[in-house]
């Protein structure tokens, strides 16, 4: 593609997955208000997608911005990045032997316009493991940047009995939705402007 894509995140796994669609785009990390007080709960990764994408997009004239935002949801409990390495062994506690949701939203936007926003929902069940393996995986560092303190695409692999849905919805960056927003933008320009829920 050759429109000038800014993805607004951090995240190397959004990154990972644009690379492997064969996606051009540069990274600009956003700052925005995380505040999600008064949001229902399932909306808020979409809304924090827009709101990442649009801080860079209010910065960058004529770019089309993608910003994303994954969180997990287990038992009406929000599970974002741990705090630190008592909050992630907690998270693998109360996620084992259970069924949570990995929600991931996204936007684009173009010029502080928003163009399209849509969201996706994985279902993972993870088996019933020791706190001994909590404890190992946790030495190891991976969950430190990750919602629900657990990497899919690597040695957290080892919690998952089964998936649900989109795996890469889990890994951060729904590909489906992603191409679907992508692909309504022809020769720079958009077209067929949509919102998906």
């Amino acid at each position: 593609m050759s429109f000038p894509l800014i993805l607004a995140s951090k995240s190397p796994r959004r990154a990972q997955i644009l690379k492997q669609l064969g996606i051009e785009f540069r990274i600009e990390a956003p700052h925005c208000d995380e505040n999600t007080v008064n949001i229902p709960i399932q909306g808020i990764p979409k809304e924090l997608a827009k709101r990442k994408a649009l801080s860079i997009s209010a910065k960058f004239q004529n770019s089309f911005v993608l910003g994303g935002d994954t969180l997990v949801f287990c038992e009406n409990t929000v599970f974002g990045k741990p705090k630190n390495k008592e909050n992630a062994v907690e998270m693998l506690k109360k996620l084992r032997n259970k069924t949570h949701n990995v929600v991931s939203g996204i936007a684009l936007y173009k010029d502080g316009e928003l163009l399209f926003e849509g969201e996706n929902q994985t279902e993972v069940h993870f088996r019933d493991y020791s706190d001994f393996e909590i404890l190992n995986y946790i030495a190891e560092m991976e969950y430190a940047d990750k919602a629900g303190a657990y990497g899919a695409q690597g040695k957290g692999a080892r919690f998952i009995e089964s998936i649900n849905g989109c795996f890469y919805n889990v890994m951060g960056l729904p590909v489906a939705l992603t191409i679907e927003a992508l692909s309504k933008i022809k020769n720079g320009e958009v077209y067929g402007r949509r919102t998906r829920k």
